[in-house]
C-alpha cells in the first residue's frame, strides 16, 4: 500500500549485535590456594528471563542436563518506542554509487526513522561469585553507553555506530525446594540487566540519475550591454570581514537574471560543465570539462527543447 516491498532486516540485526556483544563471558572458579581449577564458558540464548527460568527449574524434556545447567544468560527484546528528541529531517537523503557494471544510476534514500529498543539481558547462576564475575565482565564497557559499529544498509553503504545503554541492574536471589537439613535446596540468582539500543529504521532505497550537464546562463538586463546590472556579492579581506565592497575595491559580482523584459535578459555567456568522457556511471569520481561559451546579441535557451534561440 504505501510503497516497494523491502526488508533490510534491521531489528534482526540489532538482536544479533545485542547477543554477540556478551557471547564470550566466561567464569572461572579456583580452589582455596587460588588456582583455577574449573573455566566455565557461560552459555547465552534469545529467551526470556520467565522461560529461562522454567527451563532451569523444570528441566528439559530433550536434555535435561543442559536445561538444568548453571550458569546460563539469556536475552530478548520487550519494547520498541519512537524517540523524537533524534528525529532527522524527514526529506534530508543519502547518496551512493550503483556498483553495476555500467549502471548509470544513484541509488538514494531518505533519512531513517529513531527507535529505542529495550533489551532485557539476564544471568542465572547458582552462586553470588558466578554472578559478580559475569557483572564485572560487562558493566565497565558502558559509561553508560557502549557504540558499536552496524552494517545495516549494505547497498548504500550505511554502517552507522549504534549507541547501546545500560539502564540500571537488579538482582534477585531465591530457593527451590523446602528450608530444612533434609531437604534438597536450589539456589537460584538472577542479574537482570536492562539495556536500550538507539537504533534507525531505514525506507527503501530508491534509484535516480546521475547529473551529466550543468548549464549555467549568464544574463544582462541593461540596453546597453556595457553597462550590466550586477548582483553584488558579499566578501572578506584582510581589512574587511562581511561588508559590502564597493567601486574602488575588488568586487564579487554575478549577474542578475531578473527582468520584467524577456529581451532585456538574454543569455551574455553559458558555463557548460559535463562528465569526462569515461566518467559518466555512478561508481566514477565525476572528472569533468568545461566550456565557456558568449553570445552578442544575446540569445535565449528553451527549458522545453533545451535547444538556443534569437532574440
Amino acid at each position: 500500500m504505501l510503497g516497494t516491498t523491502y526488508y533490510h532486516q534491521t531489528i534482526r540485526k540489532y538482536v544479533a549485535v545485542f547477543g554477540t556483544l556478551f557471547n564470550d563471558i566466561n567464569i572461572q572458579r579456583t580452589n582455596s590456594s587460588g588456582v583455577i581449577v574449573e573455566r566455565i564458558k557461560v552459555p547465552i540464548a534469545y529467551e526470556s528471563k520467565d522461560k529461562m527460568l522454567l527451563r532451569v527449574r523444570r528441566g528439559s524434556k530433550a536434555d535435561e542436563s543442559i536445561g538444568t545447567s548453571l550458569p546460563r544468560m539469556g536475552f530478548d527484546l520487550n519494547a520498541i518506542t519512537y524517540d523524537p528528541t533524534r528525529k532527522l529531517n524527514t526529506i534530508g537523503r543519502t547518496y551512493a554509487a550503483n556498483n553495476a557494471t555500467g549502471s548509470t544510476k544513484l541509488m538514494k534514500q531518505y533519512n531513517p526513522v529513531p527507535y529505542n529498543f529495550d533489551f532485557t539481558l539476564s544471568a542465572m547462576v547458582d552462586s553470588s561469585e558466578d554472578g559478580a564475575q559475569i557483572f564485572e565482565q560487562i558493566v565497565p564497557f558502558f559509561t553508560p553507553e557502549f557504540a558499536v559499529s552496524v552494517n545495516l544498509v549494505p547497498s548504500m553503504n550505511v554502517v552507522p555506530d549504534i549507541s547501546i545503554v545500560l539502564q540500571d541492574v537488579s538482582i534477585e536471589d531465591s530457593y527451590e525446594g523446602e528450608y530444612s537439613l533434609s531437604g534438597s535446596v536450589k539456589r537460584e540468582i538472577i542479574w537482570t540487566l536492562n539495556f536500550m539500543i538507539k537504533g534507525f529504521i531505514y525506507p527503501d532505497v530508491k534509484s535516480g540519475s546521475v547529473t551529466k550537464k550543468v548549464l549555467v546562463h549568464l544574463r544582462t538586463t541593461e540596453d546597453d550591454p556595457a553597462v550590466p546590472e550586477y548582483i553584488t556579492l558579499e566578501d572578506s579581506t584582510d581589512f574587511t570581514t562581511n561588508y559590502m565592497l564597493f567601486e574602488d575595491d575588488p568586487v564579487v559580482r554575478i549577474l542578475n537574471e531578473s527582468s520584467t523584459d524577456a529581451a532585456l535578459a538574454g543569455i551574455k555567456s553559458r558555463i557548460t560543465t559535463i562528465p569526462g568522457a569515461n566518467d559518466v556511471v555512478a561508481s566514477d569520481d565525476f572528472g569533468y570539462s568545461q566550456t565557456t561559451e558568449f553570445f552578442d546579441p544575446p540569445i535565449e535557451s528553451n527549458v522545453t527543447t533545451g535547444l538556443d534561440v534569437n532574440l
